[in-house]
């Protein structure tokens, strides 16, 4: 094995090919990876004169013997690097053009010198040479003629546009200084053992393991020795990270969140973290930063739990809540928290940390007792995290309240008191993961009656099904004519369950028996319930009141208001002047509303009930969710699903009016705002006048989930989704009444190709529990719907993307 230091451009002169050989997976770079490589190109080439770039490790071996003159190698590692690079330079040459130059490189040169071997057959022309249906887009691309729909000719499109808003003789420079590490195999080396050797014995070096090894190569050995075994392990040992680095890689990616505000994935930790340490002037002393970060560390494992309590009993106290609701989205802010507080950072009271760390459990908290909680906090804690501080003249808790406050209005808002108290009501509070919280918030209401000591311990106690889980003869009797109606709505309903310390031995045992162990529980709650003559829907309900008043009273939100921060985007709804509810789907207020009037009046059910099938509510057992009747779609109501009825209109004005409508049935009186564009709206116009429009525009606009026209005879359509603030996605749907088999096997197929062809994007998942469905898995782009001034890469993606899938749609019928 002959290893060298190798510039890389030079790796491609001389008559010589690399070939990537068919077990290899497919090229797969998307937008982050090049755009990342042409930064590092362009910084490289904005440095001195000496600076070089290292590019990584080159693994290949050599194809003995030579043909024609040409020495062939097969690429073990590197492939990516490679094409890219290939791409590149062949949209450099298309910019220069027959007479343009960059120096001494003119479009011919770079092509006969970089690009082909002059004077060779087809097979051995190219001196990169891919494998499957890659090597046929690379082909078009170097022809001139690039298409397709993989991530080739996506990754030319990426690169063409690139070098059309770039200096190609700064791009020509930095590739220039850009060096690799070529390994170059005998026939004799088994390259599998090589490579699995250079990738952490067999396996992908995780993120933290690249950091470990990023800090401490090349420092003199006994620096490596002092930093790993006094820093690096008691970064381990603080994370509970001694059997898995994944506490590591949690740790690094919401350090990264608060430093950055960006909403980086675990996967991208290691890139992410060289380059904040490049901007803050870590690159030239990494151990600084390893003592930087073990001092975190420690503060993250206290988060965590990892590292033992933290020393001031208030924050404990918080964090313990935190840790037993299992929900993490909290922690770079409450990183930064920490932070200030061990730094004393804009600080006169230390315990206005406790006080600020309190709001952040009661919003947690009140989101989940209100069933709002979702993806878009990780986004509303990243923000707060990389806040500035609060200036001298604003006390520091008071402050973050403020700057919790202007989410109101937002899917990240606190929810108000109605709706945490219909969210107590109504919401699903066992099983899962769900079960944990349910057994940390029943505990907290717990202490807040008084404890007792012996039963301090969360882990000594479990959740218990007054009304039991599987009903049973007895408890049939006992509830009544609608004992199933009873028992599907409210077994795993908050007001159906307690917390005890002898959950066994109650199992399904009728109420009288059971009463007799809850006498004798040493939990106030669960000894309350003795005292009760029965179980029924009236006890029920009384007692979902009576929690709602406890938690709203343990996790109150003193000066909630509706905050209006100039700017509201969303359709929003209120009955009776009561709390306005927002909606990013005009279907979604429809249903909310048809659940929201049968909450305050059961017999409201009946009022909206009638024979107009595609309008009025209608029996679950009639109407079942997700039946399609000529083109409409039936969905169950929230909190009801023995209703359903189906939601969608052409536009949200009719939709507005179905509502009054349906508000007037009931005699409810019904307020709904709607700004005349939201930012779904403004980027949907942005797309079409900046960039020419999406396939299938309409210049109508009928809500964020647009679609094109029919693509073939099944008149399947691409369906674009721009309403989530935080993620775009596209993908195929089947709108026609074909046999349901035709349909899945149909989707099944479009998703197959998307996994074969789009691999270079991000894929959902559950391709065939969505065929059944009608559509196929999702191309999802993460995007920041606020960032106006960042519309133009979102909408080049949406015209990409859509441009491949109808290919796909097109090409495979």
């Amino acid at each position: 094995m002959d290893a060298l230091q190798s510039e890389f451009l030079t790796l491609f002169m001389g008559y010589n090919q690399y070939v990537v050989p068919r077990w290899q997976r497919r090229y797969r770079w998307g937008n982050e990876e090049i755009e990342r490589l042409i930064e590092d190109l362009l910084n490289v080439a904005d440095a001195g004169d000496d600076t070089i770039h290292y590019g990584g490790t080159l693994l290949t071996i050599a194809m003995t013997p030579p043909v024609q003159g040409v020495i062939r190698y097969r690429v073990v590692d590197g492939q990516q690097r490679l094409t890219t690079i290939s791409i590149l330079l062949e949209c450099i040459a298309q910019k220069l053009g027959p007479d343009g130059a960059c120096g001494d490189w003119t479009a011919e040169l770079i092509r006969t010198t970089l690009l082909t071997n002059p004077a060779r057959p087809p097979k051995l022309k190219r001196k990169l040479f891919l494998q499957q249906g890659d090597e046929k887009e690379y082909a078009n691309v170097l022809n001139g003629a690039p298409e397709g729909t993989g991530a080739v000719t996506q990754a030319w499109r990426t690169l063409n546009r690139i070098v059309a808003r770039s200096d190609e003789n700064k791009l020509m420079e930095g590739l220039a200084r850009l060096n690799v590490v070529n390994i170059g195999l005998t026939m004799n080396e088994d390259p599998q053992q090589i490579f699995e050797s250079l990738n952490a014995t067999g396996r992908p070096l995780t993120e933290s393991e690249k950091v470990k090894n990023w800090l401490l190569i090349g420092l003199p050995d006994d620096e490596q020795e002092l930093l790993h075994d006094e820093n690096w392990q008691a970064i381990e040992h603080a994370l509970g990270a001694t059997l898995t680095t994944k506490p590591i890689d949690e740790f690094l990616r919401d350090f990264l969140r608060w430093k950055t505000g960006q909403l980086r994935g675990i996967d991208k930790v290691y890139e992410g973290l060289r380059r904040w340490a490049r901007l803050q002037g870590y690159w030239e002393d990494r151990p600084e930063l390893c003592r930087e970060l073990e001092r975190l560390a420690k503060l993250y494992g206290h988060i965590s739990g990892a590292a033992g309590p933290h020393r001031m009993t208030g924050v404990e106290k918080t964090l313990r809540h935190l840790r037993h609701m299992r929900i993490d989205v909290h922690r770079p802010f409450t990183l930064r928290l920490l932070n200030d507080l061990e730094k004393n950072d804009g600080l006169s009271d230390p315990d206005e940390v406790i006080t600020t760390l309190e709001l952040v459990n009661r919003w947690i908290t009140r989101k989940w007792l209100a069933d709002r909680l979702g993806h878009a906090m990780n986004r509303a804690f990243t923000d707060l995290a990389c806040k500035p501080p609060p200036d001298d003249d604003t006390k520091y808790s008071e402050y973050w309240r403020q700057q919790i406050n202007l989410f109101n209005n937002t899917r990240m808002g606190v929810p108000d008191d109605d709706a945490v108290v219909d969210g107590v009501r109504n919401r699903h509070a066992y099983g899962g993961g769900v079960t944990s919280q349910t057994k940390a918030v029943l505990y907290e209401i717990a202490k807040s009656q008084g404890l007792a000591r012996e039963m301090a311990s969360l882990e000594d106690l479990s959740v218990e099904h007054v009304m039991p889980q599987a009903l049973t003869r007895q408890w049939s009797r006992d509830l009544g004519k609608f004992a199933t109606e009873i028992h599907g709505k409210y077994r795993h309903r908050l007001a159906n369950l307690t917390i005890t310390g002898i959950n066994p031995e109650l199992g399904a045992k009728p109420f009288d028996e059971k009463k007799d162990k809850y006498s004798q529980s040493l939990i106030q709650m669960t000894r309350d319930l003795a005292e009760l003559d029965t179980w029924d829907v009236d006890i029920l309900d009384r007692r979902a009141v009576d929690l709602s008043k406890l938690a709203l009273k343990i996790w109150p939100w003193k000066d909630f208001g509706d905050i209006s921060t100039g700017n509201n985007t969303t359709l929003r709804w209120r009955l009776n002047e009561g709390t306005w509810r927002s909606e990013i789907h005009a279907s979604d207020m429809v249903l909310n509303l048809a659940s929201s009037l049968i909450s305050l009046d059961q017999s409201n059910a009946q009022r909206l009930s009638g024979p107009k099938w595609f309008y009025d509510i209608q029996s679950a057992v009639e109407y079942p969710a997700d039946l399609t009747v000529r083109h409409r779609t039936f969905r169950a109501l929230p909190k009801y699903p023995e209703y359903t009825m189906n939601p969608y209109e052409d536009n949200y004005e009719i939709s507005v009016e179905r509502c009054k409508e349906m508000a007037q049935r009931c005699s409810v009186s019904i307020e709904i705002e709607y700004p005349e564009a939201d930012l779904s709206q403004m980027f949907w116009n942005f797309l079409k006048e900046n960039h020419g429009g999406v396939l299938g525009q309409r210049s109508t606009w009928r809500g964020p989930a647009q679609r094109t026209s029919y693509l073939n005879e099944f008149k399947d359509v691409i369906r674009y989704h721009i309403g989530d603030p935080d993620q775009i996605q596209i993908y195929v749907r089947a709108t026609t009444n074909t046999t349901k088999a035709e349909s899945i096997e149909r989707m099944s197929r479009f998703s197959r190709f998307i996994e074969q062809e789009m691999s270079d994007q991000i894929l959902g998942e559950h391709a065939e529990q969505l065929s059944r469905q009608g559509r196929s898995i999702a191309i999802l782009k993460p995007w920041d719907q606020e960032d106006v001034e960042g519309w133009s890469e979102p909408a080049i993606w949406l015209k990409d993307q859509a441009e491949r899938l109808e290919t796909i749609v097109v090409n495979n019928q």
